[in-house]
């Protein structure tokens, strides 16, 4: 019994090791990429971009350059309908459609304006774990992150994602009348 926990804890080890070395030469260590990007069926390490699902991350960059905050780009798609990425998924792969294919959330947009693999990164180590046991994650300072640059052909240009970053950074709300206040993102 004891020798079985000990083979499994070196199984473990040498895992996690080898996946280190993966993400240290910047190969991407997650399995599915993310929406707008497609596996290459000849190299499964490589990304190629999905024109259609790409259309969408250009469209909800551009909102967001316009002014349009998550939560309005959000609505903006809902009633465009245009499909989400899990709906996309699952007409892809001919699979069952969610029951609205056209609601979208806030936080899925916000989650696609952050990520730096659209502007062609690769970033790698976001999260970790406490010990080979627990399944939760635990999100890395981005200190710890590793990334790395022109590893798949970009969906959005660099100006273009800092722009959206630089706007991010000053998150502004809306009151119950639409005005934004102009203390909004510079008096907290």
């Amino acid at each position: 019994m004891k020798q079985n926990f000990l083979l499994q804890l070196l199984i473990l080890k040498i895992i996690k090791s080898t996946l280190k070395m993966k993400g240290e030469s910047g190969k991407h260590l997650t399995t599915i990429p993310p929406f707008g990007y497609v596996k290459d069926e000849k190299d499964k390490n490589m990304w190629l971009i999905d024109e259609e699902a790409a259309e969408t991350v250009r469209y909800i960059f551009k909102l967001c350059i316009s002014g349009l905050g998550p939560t309005q780009i959000a609505k903006r798609l809902t009633t465009e309908k245009v499909v989400t990425p899990t709906a996309y998924k699952a007409q892809k792969n001919g699979e069952l459609l969610p029951s609205n294919p056209f609601k979208w959330a806030q936080k899925s947009v916000a989650s696609i304006l952050e990520r730096v693999e659209y502007i062609g990164y690769t970033e790698n180590f976001k999260t970790t774990s406490k010990n080979y046991r627990s399944k939760k994650r635990i999100w890395n300072n981005k200190e710890d992150r590793r990334i790395f640059e022109d590893t798949h052909p970009s969906i959005v240009d660099k100006h273009t994602f800092d722009t959206v970053q630089e706007i991010r950074k000053h998150k502004r709300r809306p009151t119950a009348t639409g005005k934004i206040s102009i203390f909004a993102g510079k008096v907290f």
